[in-house]
């Protein structure tokens, strides 16, 4: 897998954004977890101060509430020591108190009686030394502000959790206590332990897999494209026939690969109206070509009177002209097609436009004595266009018309303005149109030469030009011809 391929690159970002999920999704696990285990100790351990507390009130009840039942009772609670001359009143209270100590576990735990008011230990359970104890009574002046707190005690390899709670003993005066009950932290810190070294075993473990099923999806998913990449390679300009095919169903790369065919078929229609474009274009100047090419060597084989040779001249200037024509067709068709930013749009007035129009339309028709007339609506007609372009497309419109309409006929020219689109008609009473030339009269170099011949032939680019222009107004150009009867052109321009 190459550093530098997508394929890397997904794996690598799935890869990663796993793992922070992961990372954080196990970190919230932790705290929950250790938030829970720690709340399940600190309720555990205040039940066993409250049960130290009855146990020690247990005593006072039976014994009585003096100085020496109340030093028997502490020390029999916490260090199960001391002897009472009423022992067997006691009995039934130190049954009592053993099963709660064992049912409770405390007998492994720290406990220590603290008297407030002279900041020492009153007594303390047998396994504290001195220096835990001294970690116990540090801070006891907090009993001062809340009634009940908890601390951790570390030092050593102890690591325990301590809750201190009141004990109120009232004889002759009235005296605070504190019952601290300390446990270890060990169960908790193994289970915390336990749950980070699975995470630090199975993460990796979860990342290894997904790494691996994410480049096998990737792959998946990139098998498309790289059979597009396939096909593209195999493409040359001998055979733009080929097509991907959408093996499977996601819709990105369906879009994909329709667009990739749809560009494969631009280029297939690019390359064949090249072609024939070429073809067409080498026609259309060879035979002007060959007629200078004859002419000229016809004069050339003998000499010649001065009229013969202005007759070659004269035709060799006629078809030089054709040939420019068809050059500056060609250029302005490239242009309409290639270079739209040539065109400047503007707000005018299309019935003063088409009025300008109209009298240019007469002057072509006057050598042919036909007849030309225009409607238009009374209202102003704006409309946003490339005036001299317009210009160009109606003009050629009309020249048809002029072109195929005998001597005597008519033209027609009709503007109508539909909501928001504009209509404009060039009707004549010409020859028509053949039903199968209908399809073709707008492709390039396709015209039929009128048959009276007086109009001149054309270089067939007139309407393609025409339809080229009406496009990039957003607009289009239809026909409707019967043979003999003559034709409708209509121009559909937006307001």
């Amino acid at each position: 897998m190459k550093l530098n391929s997508i394929r890397f690159k997904i794996s690598v970002f799935y890869t990663v954004i796993l793992a922070v999920i992961l990372t954080f999704y196990t970190g919230i696990n932790y705290y929950n977890l250790r938030y829970a285990l720690y709340r399940e100790l600190d309720n555990d351990i205040l039940v066993k101060a409250q049960e130290v507390s009855s146990a020690i009130n247990s005593y006072l009840g039976v014994l009585g509430n003096d100085q020496r039942a109340f030093d028997f009772a502490i020390k029999r609670v916490i260090r199960l020591e001391g002897t009472h001359p009423y022992q067997d009143k006691v009995a039934e209270v130190e049954k009592s108190w053993g099963e709660k100590r064992d049912k409770q576990n405390i007998a492994d735990d720290y406990i220590n009686l603290v008297n407030v008011d002279r900041g020492e230990s009153a007594v303390n359970s047998p396994n504290m030394d001195a220096q835990m104890l001294k970690y116990f009574l540090a801070d006891i002046s907090a009993f001062r502000k809340q009634a009940l707190f908890y601390k951790d005690v570390n030092y050593a390899n102890y690591q325990l959790r301590v809750v201190s709670i009141p004990f109120y003993y009232n004889y002759k005066k009235k005296q605070i206590f504190l019952i601290q009950i300390g446990v270890s932290r060990k169960p908790i810190f193994n289970i915390l332990y336990g749950r980070l070294i699975f995470a630090a075993l199975t993460i990796p473990l979860i990342l290894l897999i997904a790494s691996f099923f994410g480049g096998v999806i990737t792959d998946r998913v990139l098998k498309p494209i790289m059979e597009v990449t396939r096909v593209a390679s195999n493409i040359t300009y001998k055979d733009l026939s080929v097509r991907v095919k959408a093996q499977r169903g996601e819709e990105e790369l369906k879009y994909l690969v329709n667009a990739f065919n749809e560009m494969i078929s631009r280029l297939d229609r690019s390359f064949r109206y090249i072609a024939e474009f070429s073809s067409n274009v080498a026609h259309e100047l060879k035979t002007p070509l060959t007629i200078i090419r004859g002419e000229s060597e016809l004069a050339l084989m003998q000499d010649r009177d001065s009229r013969e040779y202005q007759r070659v001249v004269k035709v060799t200037l006629e078809e030089t002209e054709g040939m420019l024509k068809i050059v500056e067709d060609l250029l302005l068709l490239s242009r309409l097609e290639y270079q739209p930013s040539v065109f400047n749009f503007e707000l005018f007035d299309f019935n003063v436009f088409i009025g300008d129009v109209f009298e240019q339309a007469k002057k072509i028709a006057a050598p042919k004595n036909i007849s030309v007339k225009l409607t238009c609506p009374d209202n102003p007609v704006i409309i946003n266009a490339d005036a001299p372009h317009l210009r160009r497309m109606f003009l050629n419109l009309l020249s048809n018309a002029v072109k195929f309409t005998r001597q005597g006929g008519d033209i027609s020219i009709k503007v109508q303005s539909e909501g928001k689109r504009l209509s404009v008609s060039v009707s004549d009473t010409g020859v028509g149109i053949q039903p199968q030339d209908l399809d073709k009269i707008f492709d390039r170099f396709f015209h039929v030469d009128p048959q009276d011949q007086s109009g001149g032939s054309g270089t067939g680019l007139g309407l393609s030009i025409a339809q080229s222009i009406a496009k990039i107004h957003q607009g289009e150009i239809s026909v409707k011809s019967q043979p003999q009867k003559g034709s409708i052109f209509t121009v559909t321009l937006p307001l």
